[in-house]
């Protein structure tokens, strides 16, 4: 049994089609990027669920998502 010799194969230029680019703007109401918007989400259910045990009377649990709120609020200055 022979084994077939190993081809490469050349691709042009238009038949290779890059990555999106995570960075890129959106298009729409609000023109953000897929991680500027699911930075939005965590950060929102962060906030909900702090509002919820705080809510609850369970003040010294709320810290845990609120503090994990602020440091995400502060990483997101380098998302925007």
């Amino acid at each position: 049994m022979q084994k077939q010799p190993y081809r490469r194969q050349i691709l042009a230029g238009d038949a290779v089609r890059p990555a999106p680019d995570p960075w890129a703007r959106g298009s729409g109401k609000l023109p953000m990027t897929m991680l500027q918007r699911n930075f939005l989400l965590v950060a929102l259910v962060l906030l909900i669920i702090g509002i919820a045990l705080i809510s609850l009377d369970l003040v010294l649990l709320a810290t845990v998502p609120l503090f994990l709120l602020a440091l995400a609020l502060i990483a997101g200055r380098f998302v925007f």
